[in-house]
């Protein structure tokens, strides 16, 4: 049940009480206090009470929260029971210290030790807490007001413990198995929000199942989520100061922060990555095309209830408009290869005039189209992004790049 990030599986096969009950013991040799919320799925509670039969610690309850209020609340050891956009037969866990999700090495320990515990306890379901009111409270404060002019997406899931927050929401009320919303804000997902937004002429953010993520839908249409973090850039930093972005937004976002005075750093996808990149580089803001953000200001944490707060103040049609000025199509595919985390030949792309970066795949810019080429850590398949000026121009980069992972045998 341990990934990359967090731990997720489907509920009673690859998540189980039991499993639970052995994490919490787990947990308790990684601090004696924890900050504890779940989500709404219906397996949360159950998986809440076996975790605290297995825990020896202190805990603060949060009750129904979204993960970024357990993670602002977070001291030595905050956990969300939650599955965030996942489907509704899963269920997981996430984990986070002052203020932050774990770093892969802290995960990694967890998972040896959690590999090396025998022993079973079984005296689950212990009782939930009282939720503390005084958490919501010390989060609640730290947030920006919402605009009442904007509309906001729960999507049925983690946000709606905070409804009261939203002047305008919809899908506010919970959906444990997201029948009426998907946990996930694709541009598909949103079509009630498009709808809205429209003949209202108002921005509208939605959230994911557990609130860490923020998309945005400006008067009808969905914008991309790297080009609301240029936005979001442009609007809250100096010029001069750093911003971290993830090698998978478009190369033109890339560019114009760093023609606008920012100082763009690439850092691997994925928000452990992102955060720790941002730490470490001393950035103010970070975000990945996932609709991931973090302001050092606030948190590392990316909290999509903070971003959206932002947002929401701007006028209907800007963020649209703002978007216009992108115009590069970006093509996405992927190749099968034998096993998930494959590597790749240091060589691959090395006809190109500007190698980007290394570290998370392969990503260059020749005259025509940028490529980049990454190995799915948790999937056996290379994914290929290729940005262009026309679509011809970007089934190009995607042929060259998939004749040369052919040569690779991958």
């Amino acid at each position: 049940m341990f990934g990359g990030y967090d731990v997720r599986g489907v509920y009673g096969k690859d998540v189980t009480e039991e499993t639970f009950a052995l994490l919490g013991t787990v947990l308790s040799s990684v601090s004696n206090e924890m900050t504890l919320g779940i989500d709404y799925r219906q397996h949360s509670q159950p998986l809440a009470s076996a975790l605290l039969a297995g825990y020896s610690g202190s805990v603060r309850f949060a009750g129904f929260a979204p993960t970024p209020l357990v993670a602002f609340n977070s001291r030595a050891l905050g956990v969300s029971i939650t599955a965030s956009h996942n489907p509704p037969e899963y269920a997981g866990a996430k984990f986070s210290k002052e203020r932050r999700c774990f770093y892969s090495e802290e995960l990694d320990c967890l998972r040896k030790k959690f590999e090396r515990v025998k022993t079973r306890n079984k005296r689950y379901p212990a009782a939930l807490p009282k939720p503390d009111s005084e958490l919501v409270s010390t989060y609640l404060d730290a947030l920006p007001a919402a605009s009442p002019k904007a509309l906001f997406d729960l999507a049925g899931g983690s946000a709606c413990a905070l409804k009261n927050y939203f002047p305008q929401s919809i899908f506010s009320q919970p959906d444990p198995r997201f029948e009426k919303h998907a946990g996930e804000p694709t541009t598909d997902a949103l079509s009630v929000l498009k709808t809205r937004t429209r003949e209202k002429n108002c921005v509208g953010i939605a959230f994911d199942g557990d609130a860490d993520r923020a998309a945005v839908v400006d008067s009808g249409e969905f914008v991309d989520g790297g080009v609301v973090g240029a936005f979001l850039a442009l609007s809250n930093l100096k010029r001069g100061e750093k911003v971290v972005l993830t090698i998978d937004v478009s190369d033109e976002v890339f560019v114009f922060l760093r023609d606008n005075g920012l100082r763009p750093i690439y850092s691997p996808v994925g928000d452990i990555f992102l955060i720790k990149k941002v730490l470490s580089s001393n950035a103010k803001f970070a975000f990945e095309r996932s609709s991931h953000y973090s302001f050092l200001k606030h948190m590392p944490h990316s909290d999509g209830l903070y971003a959206g707060a932002l947002l929401s103040h701007t006028k209907p049609g800007e963020i649209r408009d703002f978007a216009k000025q992108f115009k590069s199509v970006t093509l996405i595919e992927s190749v099968s290869t034998r096993k998930p985390g494959a590597a790749l030949p240091r060589d691959l792309l090395s006809n190109a005039p500007i190698r980007i970066q290394v570290f998370d795949g392969l990503k260059a810019r020749f005259d025509d189209f940028t490529v980049l080429v990454r190995a799915s850590q948790t999937e056996p398949k290379i994914r290929i992004n290729v940005e262009a000026k026309t679509p011809d121009l970007a089934a190009q980069g995607m042929s060259l790049a998939k004749e040369q992972l052919q040569k690779s045998k991958l």
